[in-house]
Protein backbone atom coordinates (compact mmCIF):
# COMPACT_ATOMS: atom_id res chain seq x y z
CA UNK A 1 0.00 0.00 0.00
CA UNK A 2 1.37 3.41 -1.00
CA UNK A 3 1.41 6.03 1.77
CA UNK A 4 1.94 9.74 1.20
CA UNK A 5 0.20 12.51 3.09
CA UNK A 6 -0.51 16.11 2.13
CA UNK A 7 -1.68 18.43 4.90
CA UNK A 8 -3.89 21.21 3.60
CA UNK A 9 -4.83 23.53 6.52
CA UNK A 10 -3.99 23.22 10.23
CA UNK A 11 -6.67 23.43 12.90
CA UNK A 12 -6.32 23.18 16.69
CA UNK A 13 -8.87 20.93 18.32
CA UNK A 14 -10.56 21.87 21.55
CA UNK A 15 -9.54 18.48 22.82
CA UNK A 16 -5.98 17.18 23.01
CA UNK A 17 -4.75 16.58 19.49
CA UNK A 18 -3.92 19.00 16.70
CA UNK A 19 -5.67 17.76 13.56
CA UNK A 20 -5.31 19.30 10.13
CA UNK A 21 -8.59 20.52 8.73
CA UNK A 22 -8.12 18.49 5.56
CA UNK A 23 -5.64 15.76 4.67
CA UNK A 24 -5.08 13.70 1.54
CA UNK A 25 -3.51 10.24 1.69
CA UNK A 26 -2.57 8.54 -1.56
CA UNK A 27 -3.48 4.84 -1.46
CA UNK A 28 -3.28 2.17 -4.14
CA UNK A 29 -7.10 2.07 -3.98
CA UNK A 30 -7.44 5.83 -4.65
CA UNK A 31 -7.11 9.21 -2.99
CA UNK A 32 -8.30 9.14 0.63
CA UNK A 33 -9.32 12.57 1.88
CA UNK A 34 -10.03 13.27 5.56
CA UNK A 35 -12.12 16.38 6.18
CA UNK A 36 -14.44 17.75 8.87
CA UNK A 37 -18.01 16.45 8.82
CA UNK A 38 -20.80 18.84 7.87
CA UNK A 39 -24.59 18.84 7.76
CA UNK A 40 -24.47 17.84 4.07
CA UNK A 41 -22.96 14.48 5.12
CA UNK A 42 -26.22 13.53 6.84
CA UNK A 43 -27.72 11.81 3.81
CA UNK A 44 -24.59 9.73 3.14
CA UNK A 45 -24.21 8.82 6.82
CA UNK A 46 -27.85 7.77 7.01
CA UNK A 47 -27.55 5.71 3.82
CA UNK A 48 -24.37 3.89 4.89
CA UNK A 49 -25.61 3.23 8.43
CA UNK A 50 -28.81 1.71 7.05
CA UNK A 51 -26.59 -1.30 6.27
CA UNK A 52 -26.90 -3.46 9.41
CA UNK A 53 -23.54 -5.08 8.64
CA UNK A 54 -21.98 -1.67 9.38
CA UNK A 55 -24.30 -0.24 12.05
CA UNK A 56 -24.43 -3.37 14.21
CA UNK A 57 -20.85 -2.71 15.31
CA UNK A 58 -21.70 0.82 16.50
CA UNK A 59 -24.31 -0.16 19.12
CA UNK A 60 -25.31 3.38 20.06
CA UNK A 61 -27.10 4.21 16.82
CA UNK A 62 -30.43 2.85 15.55
CA UNK A 63 -30.69 1.26 12.13
CA UNK A 64 -32.04 2.88 10.09
CA UNK A 65 -31.24 6.26 11.59
CA UNK A 66 -34.25 8.43 12.34
CA UNK A 67 -33.96 12.20 11.81
CA UNK A 68 -33.41 12.98 15.51
CA UNK A 69 -30.70 10.31 15.94
CA UNK A 70 -28.96 11.53 12.79
CA UNK A 71 -28.99 15.12 14.08
CA UNK A 72 -27.67 13.99 17.48
CA UNK A 73 -24.89 12.05 15.75
CA UNK A 74 -23.92 15.04 13.59
CA UNK A 75 -23.93 17.26 16.70
CA UNK A 76 -21.66 14.75 18.44
CA UNK A 77 -19.27 14.57 15.48
CA UNK A 78 -18.95 18.34 15.29
CA UNK A 79 -18.95 18.98 19.05
CA UNK A 80 -16.18 20.87 20.86
CA UNK A 81 -14.80 17.77 22.60
CA UNK A 82 -14.66 15.68 19.44
CA UNK A 83 -12.23 15.68 16.54
CA UNK A 84 -13.96 13.93 13.64
CA UNK A 85 -13.10 13.48 10.00
CA UNK A 86 -15.13 12.15 7.11
CA UNK A 87 -13.32 9.57 4.98
CA UNK A 88 -13.74 10.19 1.27
CA UNK A 89 -12.26 7.98 -1.40
CA UNK A 90 -11.98 9.66 -4.77
CA UNK A 91 -14.61 12.20 -3.65
CA UNK A 92 -17.17 9.66 -2.37
CA UNK A 93 -18.25 9.40 1.27
CA UNK A 94 -16.66 6.26 2.74
CA UNK A 95 -16.90 6.52 6.54
CA UNK A 96 -15.85 8.42 9.65
CA UNK A 97 -13.08 8.55 12.21
CA UNK A 98 -13.30 10.39 15.54
CA UNK A 99 -11.00 11.03 18.45
CA UNK A 100 -12.04 12.38 21.83
CA UNK A 101 -11.65 10.29 24.94
CA UNK A 102 -11.47 7.29 22.63
CA UNK A 103 -10.81 6.44 19.01
CA UNK A 104 -13.83 5.41 16.93
CA UNK A 105 -14.12 4.67 13.23
CA UNK A 106 -16.37 3.00 10.71
CA UNK A 107 -16.20 2.44 6.97
CA UNK A 108 -19.03 1.92 4.49
CA UNK A 109 -19.23 -1.75 3.51
CA UNK A 110 -18.42 -1.06 -0.14
CA UNK A 111 -14.97 0.16 1.01
CA UNK A 112 -14.05 -2.63 3.42
CA UNK A 113 -10.63 -4.20 2.93
CA UNK A 114 -9.23 -1.32 0.83
CA UNK A 115 -6.95 0.10 3.53
CA UNK A 116 -9.08 3.17 4.31
CA UNK A 117 -9.60 2.42 7.99
CA UNK A 118 -5.97 1.34 8.47
CA UNK A 119 -4.69 4.51 6.86
CA UNK A 120 -7.09 6.80 8.73
CA UNK A 121 -6.40 5.16 12.11
CA UNK A 122 -2.64 5.19 11.53
CA UNK A 123 -2.81 8.86 10.59
CA UNK A 124 -4.94 9.78 13.63
CA UNK A 125 -2.62 7.91 16.02
CA UNK A 126 0.45 9.56 14.47
CA UNK A 127 -1.16 12.99 14.83
CA UNK A 128 -2.04 12.28 18.45
CA UNK A 129 1.48 11.10 19.25
CA UNK A 130 3.13 14.04 17.46
CA UNK A 131 0.94 16.47 19.45
CA UNK A 132 2.92 15.59 22.56
CA UNK A 133 -0.22 14.67 24.45
CA UNK A 134 0.23 12.35 27.39
CA UNK A 135 -3.41 11.24 27.21
CA UNK A 136 -3.69 7.54 26.43
CA UNK A 137 -5.50 6.30 23.34
CA UNK A 138 -8.06 3.57 23.60
CA UNK A 139 -10.78 2.02 21.49
CA UNK A 140 -13.75 -0.25 22.14
CA UNK A 141 -14.51 -2.86 19.49
CA UNK A 142 -17.62 -5.01 19.13
CA UNK A 143 -16.59 -8.51 20.27
CA UNK A 144 -17.50 -10.03 16.88
CA UNK A 145 -15.72 -7.40 14.77
CA UNK A 146 -12.63 -9.41 13.92
CA UNK A 147 -11.56 -7.04 11.13
CA UNK A 148 -11.33 -4.01 13.43
CA UNK A 149 -9.58 -6.07 16.12
CA UNK A 150 -6.92 -7.20 13.61
CA UNK A 151 -6.54 -3.63 12.36
CA UNK A 152 -5.98 -2.22 15.86
CA UNK A 153 -3.55 -4.99 16.81
CA UNK A 154 -1.63 -4.47 13.56
CA UNK A 155 -1.25 -0.79 14.46
CA UNK A 156 0.01 -1.36 18.02
CA UNK A 157 -3.14 -1.52 20.12
CA UNK A 158 -3.40 -4.28 22.72
CA UNK A 159 -6.40 -5.84 24.44
CA UNK A 160 -6.71 -4.67 28.03
CA UNK A 161 -8.64 -7.74 29.14
CA UNK A 162 -11.57 -5.47 29.95
CA UNK A 163 -14.97 -5.90 28.33
CA UNK A 164 -17.73 -3.29 28.19
CA UNK A 165 -21.42 -3.90 27.69
CA UNK A 166 -23.38 -1.60 25.41
CA UNK A 167 -27.01 -1.65 24.42
CA UNK A 168 -27.38 -2.19 20.67
CA UNK A 169 -30.25 -0.45 18.96
CA UNK A 170 -29.73 -2.77 15.99
CA UNK A 171 -30.06 -6.09 17.82
CA UNK A 172 -32.01 -4.65 20.79
CA UNK A 173 -29.76 -6.59 23.14
CA UNK A 174 -26.71 -5.87 25.26
CA UNK A 175 -23.55 -6.44 23.25
CA UNK A 176 -19.97 -6.99 24.42
CA UNK A 177 -17.12 -4.68 23.41
CA UNK A 178 -13.41 -5.41 23.80
CA UNK A 179 -11.29 -2.53 25.15
CA UNK A 180 -7.94 -1.80 23.47
CA UNK A 181 -5.12 0.52 24.59
CA UNK A 182 -2.52 1.91 22.22
CA UNK A 183 0.95 0.76 23.26
CA UNK A 184 3.26 1.55 20.31
CA UNK A 185 3.34 1.09 16.59
CA UNK A 186 4.00 -2.56 15.75
CA UNK A 187 7.33 -3.26 14.04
Amino acid sequence: MSWSVQVVIEEVSQNFTVFPKSVEIVLSSGLLRLRPPCIQDGEAISKELSDERVSRYLAALPCPLDDRSLQDYLDFLTGPDQVSRVLEIDGEFAGLISLSTQLTFWVARKYWRLGLASSAVKWAVERHLSSGSSRPLFAEVHASNQGSMRLLEKLGFEKTGQMKSRFSFVTETTEKFVVYDFKSFAD
